[in-house]
């Protein structure tokens, strides 16, 4: 007889074999009694991936799309902040340059920071600071004041994203990993639509002040949320964080080690090279560019950008799906796919006159919306070839790379702009246009290299990880 006693509350597993003697026969019985005593702790566990894992990363996506609206409201202000503080070309690139220089330089202490103190801290004071760089901008009457705001947005945007990856690493399977991250980034690329459409409303609306203000707002409700709602782990019994030992200097010595993994460096070349030219066309200069070079509506123009968002939301999660089932080759491919189309059909809008044909535009737009979601390839490389202990660390360097080559896409276009004499919006020209988004080749030309030369060491690494 087999008799199973489940004890909730614990995890210890026991099987006592007990013999009883027949009464008077003093001999052991044929078939004595097993009782199996099972202690079976999962009342207070949580299974990865469950209801609560999944409440804990749509908090995580609350975080985020508040992060990329604010990332991108230049993308819809961007006009107007040039008339309202009276800029150059090269001085509105700087509301840009400045937000996302300081997002690649706060990418590895972030990673630090949240190997120490958790996601949820870093996603809550990252909405708090956002909202106080988005203040910054409603009420600055000069421009260096606005742009100073930019870089207030810029820090507290560079604590979200690694956080949130950071969440999905915690509270899913490691195979859910992959396509959980490319749905974080199509989520949050909805903050885009949110920029274009409803912020850039609001803006004519009720005008610059007002709209920042509403803005600012929203990020202290949402950072409000995340600290009463979130748990950065399952095993926690409550939201304080609990800390690894050894304290900050065992964190930072964690990103030495991190550095050392090379799927840390390839995944900054995957990020550095794929990301940046939706990333441009997106934040700053696509609006600008579509007008001078294709000679559309502002209108026409805000609908083609607002449709590589729609885009995205296809490719992301196709792209999760195949890092997923084909982590060696599937990856790579992507990568190189994305990249190379990228090049061909950018080079064949600089040789040709413009407008170009719709069905020609599209396939560029496909082509740089693919970016966005190879870019999060890196991720995967990252978390393939590094220990849990250092996967902020490694994640943030990882994440720097994209940030960087826009902060020198952003900066590099303005000053190619006001070289030519195309110092403000109603001097961008056909040819001022495409000369200024020549810039994009060399950083192509670095980034393929460097994911080339990286690439063999880390799949030789993935492929002895997992045996």
């Amino acid at each position: 007889m087999r008799i199973v006693v489940h004890d909730m509350a614990s995890t210890v597993g026991a099987t006592v074999n007990v013999g009883i003697r027949r009464l008077g026969r003093g001999r052991r019985p044929r078939n004595p009694v097993r009782y199996d005593v099972r202690v079976n702790e999962t009342k207070n566990a949580t299974r990865l991936g469950g209801p609560k894992a999944y409440a804990m990363w749509g908090m995580g996506l609350l975080g985020y799309l508040f992060a990329v609206v604010c990332r991108s409201s230049m993308s819809a202000a961007g006009i107007e902040a040039a008339n309202h503080f009276h800029t150059t070309s090269t001085a509105l690139s700087g509301f840009l340059y400045l937000q996302l220089f300081v997002y690649a330089l706060m990418q590895v202490p972030a990673g630090v920071l949240l190997d120490r103190f958790g996601a949820r801290a870093l996603i809550a004071s990252g909405g708090l600071l956002m909202a106080a760089g988005q203040s910054m901008m409603a009420v600055a009457p000069v421009a260096w004041m606005a742009v100073a705001g930019r870089g207030v947005v810029g820090l507290g945007d560079a604590l979200v994203f690694i956080s949130v990856v950071r969440l999905i690493s915690a509270w899913f399977p490691a195979r859910q990993a992959p396509l959980l991250t490319q749905l974080t980034s199509v989520t949050g690329g909805l903050g885009q639509i949110i920029s274009l459409y409803p912020f850039a409303w609001l803006l004519r609306l009720t005008g610059w002040r007002a709209a920042f203000l509403v803005s600012a707002g929203t990020g202290v409700l949402v950072a409000a949320a995340i600290l009463l709602s979130v748990r950065d782990d399952p095993r926690q019994s409550s939201r304080h964080h609990e800390r690894p030992e050894g304290g900050l200097a065992a964190a930072v010595r964690g990103f030495g080690t991190a550095l050392r993994s090379p799927g840390t460096i390839c995944g900054f070349f995957v990020h550095f090279s794929t990301w940046f030219p939706i990333n441009m066309m997106n934040q700053l200069w696509g609006l600008p560019f579509l007008l001078a070079v294709e000679g559309w509506s502002r209108e026409t123009a805000t609908a083609y950008l607002g449709m590589g968002v729609v885009i995205n939301m296809v490719f992301g999660p196709v792209m999760g799906r195949l890092a997923g089932v084909h982590p060696i080759h599937g990856r790579a491919a992507v990568v190189y796919a994305s990249v190379g189309a990228q090049i061909a059909l950018w080079t064949v809008l600089f040789l040709t006159p413009g407008p170009h044909p719709m069905w020609f535009m599209v396939l560029l737009l496909v082509a740089m919306t693919s970016g966005g979601p190879a870019s999060n390839i890196a991720m995967d490389y990252v978390r393939d070839t590094n220990r849990p202990e250092v996967l902020g660390a490694a994640t943030g360097f990882a994440n720097t790379g994209g940030f960087l080559s826009s902060t020198v896409i952003f900066l590099g276009f303005g000053v190619l702009l006001d070289a030519q004499g195309a110092t403000d919006p109603s001097l961008y020209t056909d040819h001022a246009m495409r000369v200024a988004a020549l810039i994009q080749y060399p950083l192509w030309a670095v980034g393929l290299v460097g994911f080339t030369l990286m690439l063999r060491p880390t799949l030789r690494l993935i492929r002895a990880r997992r045996g």
